[in-house]
């Protein structure tokens, strides 16, 4: 029997999101309808994340029916060419290896927490966010969200996914952060056609830095 999750359309989980939130304003909504709620709302923000890079490179694709005319040609079917976007998302913790990062940042915060004799105000111990923020990452592809790849795919690879699969794989195995340093700034930053969006550049600098922490 098969444990693949069957097909929702958009309006079946907000219908059931708002379901949840009706349940958790009247103070019903149980563990497991949180979760629930939690996995609709990934899909959904996942799935909106998708049509919005879509639309915009709907809506950034050259018009060619203009230019044909000039040429006495007829217009052929507008084809859509791959556009360069700039996406500002921050999505929520992917699944998988960020996962147990998770689990083990709120492991030890909890353990830190019911340490005996422990006096510090708890506001000095770092938050499961802050600590999560610092995890080290195992593997690039795994860290790196949906949303989050066509934001680096888009501002850092000059919209090409191939150069992008190609990079984040030699990324992965270099000797060193020193190497995979040098190799972000000759084959990534050196060979942009516009300069980096900062914020991009710095969130991905980031997350090679702590692949070789």
């Amino acid at each position: 029997m098969s444990n693949d999750k069957p097909f929702r359309k958009i309006n079946e989980l907000v219908a059931s999101l708002l379901a949840a939130s009706k349940e958790l304003g009247d103070g019903s909504l149980e563990l497991d309808g949180l979760e629930t709620a939690c996995s609709d709302a990934r899909e959904l923000y996942e799935r909106l994340v998708v049509l919005r890079h879509k639309a915009r490179e709907s809506a950034s694709a050259p018009d060619r029916t203009s230019e044909n005319k000039l040429r006495g040609q007829e217009a052929p079917a507008l084809v859509q060419e791959p556009a360069t976007v700039r996406l500002d998302t921050r999505p929520p913790v992917d699944p998988g290896s960020r996962q147990t990062s998770l689990i083990d940042a709120i492991a030890s915060t909890e353990k830190e927490e019911k340490k005996p004799g422990r006096k510090e105000p708890a506001a000095q111990t770092p938050s499961v966010a802050e600590k999560l923020e610092k995890a080290a990452v195992e593997d690039l592809n795994k860290a790196i969200s949906l949303s989050h790849k066509f934001w680096f795919v888009a501002e850092l690879f000059n919209g090409d996914r191939a150069a992008y699969d190609k990079g984040v794989e030699q990324l992965n195995h270099f000797k060193d952060l020193r190497e995979a340093q040098e190799f972000l700034a000759r084959e990534v930053v050196g060979k942009l056609k516009v300069p980096a969006d900062p914020e991009a550049l710095a969130t991905f600098t980031d997350l090679v830095q702590r692949r070789y922490t």
